[in-house]
């Protein structure tokens, strides 16, 4: 059994897709490809895989990754360049790597990210610095450092809601 970890980006109309949804698309996307999946066992079996911290609804990702295991070993240039004919308009597959089986798992290492915040003119920086540390801070742009694992994405989607904030873009470091 081989690990494959692969990194993508979510974009524009793409981050209105639900986490669910996306993950099942990504499984029926990678049936389309042909690419040899390790089933789990059982009387329902589905494909083997590992998705780091959900990506909330509305949010771009540009640094997201999950974990599929395979019964062999794929071309992963041939892999990548097929993704493109597949994946729906604001998902692209950026690059891929081999992890070994006894490394820990996706959850394990997720533990940061960096939130590029696009503002408004009348856009309070108090609810923010409560979330994490701003990092950057600029007219039109607040960096934000939240630590994942326990961070509720309720108040960033609230103030994306209410017309506070344009755009929400994270970035797993």
């Amino acid at each position: 059994m081989y690990r494959l970890r692969v990194f993508y980006r979510k974009e524009n109309l793409a981050r209105f897709i639900s986490e669910k949804n996306f993950q099942r698309m990504l499984e029926r996307t990678l049936r389309r490809m042909d690419v040899p999946m390790k089933f789990t066992e059982g009387f329902n079996p589905h494909p083997k895989m590992s998705f780091g911290p959900p990506l909330p609804v509305g949010i771009a990702g540009l640094n997201e990754r999950f974990d599929v295991f395979l019964i062999k070993k794929i071309d992963i240039n041939s892999f990548i360049s097929q993704s493109r004919d597949i994946l729906p308009e604001g998902i692209v597959f950026s690059h891929t790597k081999w992890i070994e089986k006894a490394a820990p798992s996706i959850h394990s290492i997720d533990t940061f990210a960096k939130y590029i915040i696009e503002t408004t003119e009348n856009t309070a920086t108090e609810p923010l610095e409560k979330m994490g540390k701003i990092t950057e801070h600029t007219d039109k742009r607040i960096a934000l450092l939240i630590r994942v694992n326990n961070f509720s994405h309720k108040e960033l989607t609230g103030l994306l809601l209410k017309g506070e904030i344009k755009n929400i873009t994270r970035e797993i470091l």
